[in-house]
């Protein structure tokens, strides 16, 4: 449900963003767009979203809280938002 918040996992890293997969099986991204706080740079090689500034680091099986901002049922897609954390 848009505007609802879950605990999920990261599911995959990529240079657009994090897929994040909630308890129910349901993936999503965040697009490295929305992450806030800093400029995000992906490290392929460790498969890992790493802040510029602040060094945050985002990690393949780390828990993060997220917020459903949209979907479309026609192409399939969910969008979230990170929660701040």
């Amino acid at each position: 449900h848009i505007g609802e918040e879950y605990e999920g996992v990261i599911s995959g890293v990529t240079g657009w963003g994090l897929y994040v997969e909630l308890p129910n099986t349901v993936e999503g991204l965040i697009h490295i767009s929305t992450i806030p706080g800093d400029y995000y740079h992906y490290n392929e090689a460790a498969c890992e979203m790493v802040g510029e500034a602040t060094g945050r680091c985002f990690k393949l099986g780390m828990p993060v809280r997220i917020e459903v901002e949209d979907c479309d049922r026609f192409m399939r897609t969910i969008n979230f938002r990170l929660v701040d954390q």
